[in-house]
């Protein structure tokens, strides 16, 4: 059932394939890693630490992806950013909805000092507008943080599941696969399309859709078609009959329909109609990120047994078998 043909069927199986590392020691490894159990169990606080840690910081990573709205209404005008941050006359402002802006920053009471109505155009405010898309057709992830604070913010709190998608997600995956046959190639794939995954989301983040729009769509193109191959690759690596593989492969079905559908959502003055590109970026980011604390959970269970030892050939009966 693998998504990857092999090239290698006469070759041994590696030991991460469908075996756990400890299974595949050897008789004098065992007892050292017997002996060892003691140092094991003092280090559990650490492992479960790292893992609140990596559940914590993808938790508030999703949370500021669903909460971009919010956030942009708390800050702007609740806490006031629009009369600091923002100073675009309204009737200079178009909304991709089609409405007036004007009366949206009346009905808000967007005013300066002056009294003129105002309204936050590209890079103002704490994070782009919620009223409406300003300048734009509808909305997206890079809309709203297209200002200094939302990149910042974006690039900050996405750190901590980008790091963990190494160390528990493609490391993971190349250390404890439980599907047979999970060619070099494969891997090559997994670790591939997380590098260009990773890399375009940077440039994603550099080239904001305020100051290089053209760059910035072909990051977002080229880091979603990556993000998709990722994803595929992971859902075709793990093994299905564990709970680790069941997980991902919902997972990854949600983000990818996800994306798909919010790309080809017809734009509309709607809520949905706006906010449809949007919604599928959270998504399918918030799916790629689930895949690390998926396999830092999930990941070393599964019904895999190790297969059976040949036993070793004595030289001595050899040598017996051959002066006969």
């Amino acid at each position: 059932s693998s998504c990857f043909s092999s090239s290698s069927d006469d070759k041994p199986p590696a030991p991460w394939k469908g075996v756990a590392m400890s299974e595949v020691m050897s008789p004098a490894q065992s007892r050292e890693e017997s002996s060892a159990q003691g140092g094991a169990l003092s280090a559990k606080p650490q492992v479960d630490f790292l893992k609140g840690l990596l559940v914590l910081a993808t938790a508030i990573f999703v949370l500021f992806l669903f909460l971009q709205p919010v956030l942009s209404w708390l800050f702007n005008d609740v806490f006031g950013m629009v009369q600091a941050l923002c100073e675009t006359p309204a009737e200079e402002i178009q909304c991709g909805s089609g409405v007036s802006y004007v009366e949206t920053a009346e009905r808000l009471d967007r005013r300066n000092a002056n009294g003129t109505l105002i309204g936050c155009s590209c890079e103002d405010g704490f994070l782009r507008d919620y009223a409406c898309a300003v300048g734009t057709s509808s909305f997206s992830i890079s809309y709203f943080i297209s200002t200094a604070p939302g990149t910042g913010a974006m690039a900050a709190l996405s750190t901590g599941p980008m790091i963990g998608a190494w160390f528990y997600g493609a490391g993971t995956l190349r250390q404890l696969s439980h599907t047979e046959g999970s060619t070099v190639a494969k891997l090559d794939v997994l670790t591939g399309s997380l590098v260009a995954y990773q890399f375009f989301y940077g440039l994603f983040l550099i080239n904001t859709v305020c100051i290089a729009s053209t760059l910035h769509t072909i990051s977002v193109v080229l880091f979603n078609m990556a993000a998709i191959v990722h994803y595929i690759t992971v859902a075709c690596t793990v093994d299905r009959s564990t709970r680790a593989g069941m997980y991902i492969i919902i997972s990854v079905a949600v983000g990818v329909v996800a994306i798909g559908l919010g790309t080809l959502w017809p734009e509309s003055p709607s809520w949905l109609g706006q906010h449809a590109f949007w919604l599928g970026e959270c998504i399918g980011l918030t799916s790629g990120m689930s895949i690390a604390p998926i396999l830092l959970f999930f990941g070393s269970g599964g019904p895999a047994k190790a297969p059976p030892i040949a036993p070793t050939e004595d030289p001595t009966d050899t040598a017996a078998a051959a002066s006969v």
